[in-house]
């Protein structure tokens, strides 16, 4: 079931660390061993998947019906959490109280927003909100002003008073260098986890969720979203390197488990 995840590891190809661990050593203890454990266990018990799901619909049509039909299937299926615009938030907060948490979309949909309108929005969502999936501010990444890209993610990360940060940089848009320095810069600012897309350039594919992986350190979570509708899909991006997985296919993934 799924591709298989092939990691190769060369022990003492590295200085030794401090505790005399070499660098390959380190990486297979911390990074290469957990991943291979989760995704053996998934392969094992595949409906555990649903801990990883993110239940997304941040369709900007959305009803209020709607969103009490993904959060019924949040608790339903156990899913991890329900994404939703802001105006669902509160709406989303009652719906679910302590079952799962509500994660709420800011500068939606391309990051353009100034740190300070960020920040407002973060506050005044901070009620309802137990985490936020920000977009990084992509017009200044375009225009290589790193600084301004670092600064917005670590004003919002400021404003989110410890709750789980994500930064989405839409890496369907991206080269894979690009793909590296976004997240590098994300997570210089602050973000907890780095998402790779909203979806709108295209479905994100398991090359970028690497490329991430790659660029960031291990503490540094990394969320695969946009276009992925059934098991395989999901647990491929985990093979990746995912850790969350954002997919308003939630219960389809669950579904076209064999």
């Amino acid at each position: 079931m799924g591709t298989v995840l092939v990691i190769e590891v060369d022990p003492g190809a590295h200085p030794a660390g401090v505790d005399g661990s070499s660098a390959d050593e380190r990486m297979w203890q911390t990074v290469v061993a957990p991943r291979m454990a989760l995704i053996e266990d998934l392969r094992d018990d595949p409906e555990r998947i649903t801990s990883l799901i993110e239940h997304t619909n941040v369709d900007p049509a959305a009803t209020d019906a709607e969103i009490r039909e993904l959060c019924a299937e949040v608790r339903e299926y156990d899913f991890r959490s329900a994404v939703v615009v802001p105006y669902h938030a509160r709406l989303a907060d009652e719906l679910l109280g302590d079952h799962a948490n509500v994660v709420v979309v800011v500068g939606f949909p391309y990051g353009i927003q100034n740190p300070a309108a960020k920040r407002a929005e973060v506050e005044a969502l901070q009620e309802y909100a137990d985490e936020f999936d920000m977009v990084m501010n992509r017009t200044a990444f375009a225009t290589d002003d790193h600084e301004t890209v670092v600064e917005d993610v670590a004003a919002v990360n400021d404003a989110v008073g410890g709750k789980p940060l994500k930064c989405i940089i839409e890496s369907p848009a991206l080269s894979a260098a690009e793909i590296r320095r976004a997240a590098e810069l994300v997570e210089r600012g602050g973000a907890d986890i780095v998402k790779t897309a909203v979806g709108y350039d295209g479905a994100t594919n398991p090359a970028e969720v690497r490329a991430i992986r790659e660029s960031v350190s291990d503490e540094t979570g990394v969320k695969a979203s946009g276009g992925i509708s059934d098991f395989e899909a999901a647990l491929e991006m985990v093979e990746a390197g995912a850790t969350h997985l954002g997919a308003s296919s939630g219960v389809d993934i669950v579904d076209s488990i064999e």
